[in-house]
């Protein structure tokens, strides 16, 4: 995904507001998770594996079994599982998220099967309050498809219930992070209560492209919408916080920025789509 004028490095997120926020509680737990072989990839059972801990952990610390339903995005693993690296964004009555990680994997041989497993250490905060059943978003593509080319410009459609200010995020395969809105073209994104607006707009001086890498055929992306009652100021400086080299950075930055924000004043949307050559 590509915005013109925009670099597109991994990036770590940072977030200044305006509304001050009450110390959240932390919680570090110690869990593993294993997963067989058998019908996926070494990479994409490591995904599982670390995936089933990271939900563990969230079990563990917030006391509550994750009901991922909005935010969990389906993929299709050979016993059917639904995981994803972004599936702990739920929503839940007490919400819980894994702020700091450290992630190890072993391999291990049963009846000749391969079973990967996922040693995770975590750092877990739980928001205070509660969401605010009055305040939704909804995120849809403005022309009914979920399937794009390469090069293609991707037209959304946003709406919320309340008047808000709109973050838009590019999640690429790799899980790592690229700021859509705002952007050099647009540097604020106010939604109107009830009222659908087009991003972009056919005047907004810039388009978002579906990007396929080098090589690629097929690529499974996803946007996510933050939608906020106060103005957020976002800047975007891989130095100041380090590079998103480790694994889960990217996922653990998502999560102390969403901390961030009153989990009573913000609402979030997920959309899913391919891209295809």
């Amino acid at each position: 995904m590509h915005v013109p004028g925009s670099a597109r490095p991994a990036i770590v997120l940072w977030l200044c507001l305006m509304t001050p926020v009450a110390w959240a509680e932390s919680r570090s737990v110690e869990v593993s998770a294993s997963v067989a072989g058998t019908g996926r990839t070494p990479e994409q059972a490591r995904k599982e594996a670390l995936q089933r801990a990271r939900d563990e952990a969230l079990v563990r610390t917030a006391g509550v079994r994750v009901a991922a339903q909005q935010l969990r995005l389906r993929s299709e693993d050979g016993d059917g599982a639904v995981r994803d690296a972004f599936s702990s964004l739920v929503e839940t009555s007490t919400e819980g998220r894994i702020v700091e990680e450290h992630v190890t994997y072993r391999t291990r041989l049963e009846n000749d099967i391969p079973v990967y497993e996922a040693d995770l250490v975590a750092r877990v905060e739980l928001e205070e309050g509660s969401r605010d059943p009055g305040f939704t978003l909804d995120l849809a593509s403005g022309t009914g498809t979920r399937i794009l080319r390469d090069g293609e410009p991707l037209i959304l459609e946003v709406t919320a219930s309340r008047r808000c200010f709109l973050t838009l995020i590019h999640i690429g395969p790799d899980d790592a992070l690229e700021l859509l809105v705002p952007n050099p073209f647009l540097a604020e994104m106010e939604l109107q209560a009830g009222r659908t607006l087009r991003i972009p707009a056919r005047s907004a001086g810039f388009l978002i492209r579906a990007h396929l890498p080098a090589g690629g055929e097929r690529e499974r992306e996803r946007l996510l919408a933050v939608a906020t009652l106060d103005p957020v100021v976002f800047t975007l400086d891989v130095e100041a916080g380090g590079e998103l080299s480790s694994e889960g950075a990217a996922f653990t930055a998502l999560n102390r920025w969403l901390l961030r924000v009153p989990v009573a004043r913000r609402a979030e949307a997920v959309w899913e789509y391919e891209i295809a050559r």
